[in-house]
């Protein structure tokens, strides 16, 4: 029997075979997604958070300051451009699938292969390879959730002096991870009261336990002050996440998708492995996954609108050179040139990382400003915006409420969309005195030919009340 298990048997030597294939089928599909990550141009979330990232807190609208603060990290570190910054997500996707090896190494410890087939499987998912083309802090979150659940899990399964330093590792990696999702710290409760419900409180690591929720509050600290600052409004959902993806009318955090899907992936394998006809339904879902994941990679123009697209914006730059060049050809009647306003913020930041243009009227304003929204449904809100009334207005001997007024007013702009005429919302239409198209540009969007317009707007007078 001890010879059975010795390195030259058949069947070790077959099971290391069949690893080493499935490392390099893993370095090799890692090879390809940077390969077409790198290949696009930025899309208009990633241009957003550079955006974000050129103005540091500890909150946003959108929520965590996680993904923008870490891009700014690599800013600081001369990190910069979509090419380099892209290399994150396909790296990040390789601690998710170890922390996904791991939990089907517990969930079934007598099956090897359920870990084995579990990393795989989970690299063919659509989502997973989605947000492993794209910067918009999908995959970062995902792994660092993963990788806080498999800390949870290892402090919850260690017994004896190391059950502090495995607590502390657990109250490590909910700080971290509540940097890209501040409700990651609610995982502290549960493992908690997994640990007394499963084991009582004989034996309990209270120690430990206070460590990691130290940690956590330490985490918190920041985050939680900003959104007492501007009411709570990171977590009112006003604004769709950094990492949203459309479904129907509701956005979908991709990150939480992605973490959802490696956390029960593991169950399903093994779900597989127990009888046949799971296996075929499971292999038959897989198929049809694998297949969308393929597309996804060998021919990303075709992924639907909606979702992250490794292809990007391409034209951008003659497009914001025909927009300063209309600007510099139509200047008011005082020869001011018009402010510029994008219809989202993402077209804002695409084309406004490309101007070089300075507002005296409202020193630090970005260069394309975010069309005003009666609600706060982005981080533009929170900067310097051509709507908000900062200069003293014209005073009246009879009126005497109103003492300041938008710098802007009487000003003409460009409102760059993709909308028509007749789609224009009020807040363009309603706060100027006259629209008119000017010239239509086209534009390359996410491999789909669209076309921008340039609207002439005259006379500010902001919105009625």
């Amino acid at each position: 029997m001890k010879g059975n298990t010795g390195r030259g048997h058949p069947v070790a030597a077959g099971r290391t075979a069949i690893i080493w294939a499935a490392v390099a089928a893993l370095t090799a599909l890692t090879v390809l997604r940077i390969s077409v990550a790198t290949g696009g141009a930025m899309n208009g979330k990633e241009a957003f958070l550079s955006v974000c990232a050129a103005h540091p807190a500890w909150g946003y609208v959108e929520g965590a300051a996680g993904t923008p603060l870490l891009l700014a990290l690599f800013r600081a570190l001369g990190v910069s451009g979509v090419a380099a910054l892209r290399w994150i997500p396909p790296l990040a996707a390789l601690p998710l699938s170890w922390a996904v090896w791991w939990i089907g190494r517990r969930v079934a410890p007598h099956r090897p292969a359920v870990a084995l087939w579990s990393v795989l499987g989970l690299n063919l998912l659509p989502p997973v390879t989605l947000a492993a083309l794209v910067m918009d802090g999908a995959m970062v979150t995902a792994a660092l959730l993963l990788l806080t659940v498999v800390a949870g899990w290892n402090a919850l399964l260690t017994q004896g002096a190391g059950a502090v330093k495995a607590w502390v590792l657990f109250g490590i990696s909910l700080a971290v991870a509540s940097l890209f999702w501040m409700p990651a710290g609610y995982l502290l409760p549960c493992a908690v009261a997994f640990r007394l419900v499963h084991h009582g409180a004989k034996g309990f690591p209270w120690r430990g336990v206070m460590a990691a929720l130290g940690l956590l509050l330490s985490g918190w600290i920041a985050p939680v002050c900003w959104n007492v600052r501007h009411d709570w409004i990171g977590w009112s959902s006003v604004a769709a996440g950094f990492d949203a993806i459309a479904a129907g009318r509701h956005a979908i955090p991709l990150g939480l998708l992605v973490a959802f899907c490696a956390v029960i992936t593991p169950f399903l394998t093994r779900l597989a492995h127990a009888g046949r006809g799971w296996a075929a339904l499971l292999l038959l879902l897989g198929g049809v996954m694998s297949a969308g994941s393929g597309v996804a990679l060998m021919v990303p123009s075709l992924i639907p609108g909606g979702l992250p697209s490794p292809v990007g914006v391409q034209g951008a730059d003659a497009v914001a050179d025909e927009v300063l060049r209309i600007r510099k050809e139509r200047p008011d009647a005082k020869g001011r040139g018009c402010f510029l306003i994008a219809s989202d913020p993402g077209l804002a930041a695409l084309l406004g990382s490309r101007m070089a243009l300075d507002y005296p009227e409202r020193p630090g304003a970005p260069a394309v400003f975010a069309a005003e929204s009666p609600s706060m449904n982005s981080s533009y809100a929170l900067w310097p915006s051509y709507a908000e009334a900062v200069a003293s207005g014209v005073t009246d001997a009879l009126y005497t409420e109103e003492k300041s007024a938008s710098p802007f007013l009487g000003r003409n702009a460009l409102y760059l969309t993709r909308e028509t005429r007749k789609e224009l919302p009020q807040t363009i239409t309603g706060a100027f005195g006259a629209v008119g198209l000017l010239e239509e540009l086209p534009l390359d969007w996410n491999g789909h030919q669209v076309t921008l317009r340039v609207y002439q707007c005259e006379d500010y007078r902001g919105l009625p009340l």
